[in-house]
């Protein structure tokens, strides 16, 4: 019996990182408010967050263990006119790598070690931890303690209703990884769940560049790879009433996503972003998993 021919996952790491930071830089503050709302409506919003990304990779360099994450450090001003620094820490996809609690009980020493303040930490997840994991990091001896305490937010664990209210953007890509999960491999229930976000994404009115990231999230996320599926996909695209402008961004980010031709350029553009950004190959293929070859062909696309 012959196997279905299947569209070809994208790369585990391709894009992630620039992708959900960009996400969680973009609608911080939606972010906030679903994560920990008590300290949304004590920041003042009328002064921009700051982003500290370099600032962390470089105190953190050392501990990627290479799971599908990503972090921001922000600082932000509250309505008390006090500064306070946050720590977001979010995993996509699996299980992570290594204890979340002692890795973010090292975050938090080095950001102490480095700035002299003690970081709000946030973690997101988007899938069970291993059994037996401890919720918060606690190491004693000999009537010594250290103990650490996190807000964690599991994203599998809430519900619905508050990540699709108020018309919030990054409310439907965290549902996406919700749906994500809870399809597991499941070919129709990704499709399913897809048909039911689309509905929602041609019914909101934001802007040309808001759907567009949010299109790519959801589609890495939902990772559709039966052909059949995909085709049937489409066709539904194609079958709601949403402007054409609309169809042909859906249409060209799903293949982007789902089809070889559409993971070329998908790559071709990270790369030359990548190469733009001051990056050099050695560090686009630690990030990426292509081949110095892959590299030179993209850039020339």
């Amino acid at each position: 019996m012959s196997k279905k021919r299947e569209i070809s996952a994208l790369p585990e790491r391709l894009d992630y990182d620039n992708l959900f930071k960009t996400v969680l830089r973009r609608y911080f503050w939606e972010a906030l408010k679903i994560f920990l709302p008590a300290l949304y409506e004590a920041a003042d919003k009328t002064e921009a967050p700051e982003f500290l990304d370099k600032e962390l990779e470089k105190v953190t360099f050392d501990l990627d263990e290479g799971a599908n994450r990503t972090d921001l450090l922000v600082r932000l001003k509250l309505k008390n006119g006090a500064k306070e620094l946050i720590l977001c820490h979010l995993e996509v996809q699996g299980e992570g790598g290594g204890d979340l609690s002692l890795r973010m009980y090292r975050y938090k020493e080095m950001i102490h070690l480095k700035y002299g303040e003690e970081p709000v930490g946030i973690a997101v997840i988007t899938a069970p931890r291993p059994i037996g994991e401890k919720a918060f990091y606690n190491w004693e001896r000999f009537g010594v303690r250290i103990a650490y305490d996190y807000v964690c937010v599991n994203v599998i664990e809430v519900e619905d209703e508050l990540f699709l209210a108020e018309d919030s953007r990054i409310g439907l890509v965290l549902y996406a990884a919700k749906c994500a999960y809870l399809s597991g491999d499941d070919e129709g229930e990704k499709f399913r769940y897809l048909r039911l976000i689309s509905n929602m994404w041609a019914e909101r009115g934001w802007d040309k560049d808001d759907k567009r990231i949010i299109l790519l999230a959801v589609n890495y996320l939902i990772n559709l790879k039966s052909e059949i599926h995909a085709k049937d996909f489409v066709a539904h695209m194609e079958s709601l009433r949403m402007s054409k402008e609309d169809k042909e961004m859906y249409v060209s980010v799903f293949e982007r996503v789902y089809t070889s031709k559409g993971k070329e350029k998908g790559q071709a553009e990270l790369v030359k972003n990548m190469l733009n950004e001051g990056l050099s190959v050695d560090e686009i293929i630690k990030y990426t998993r292509l081949t110095r070859e892959g590299i030179e062909e993209l850039r020339n696309l």
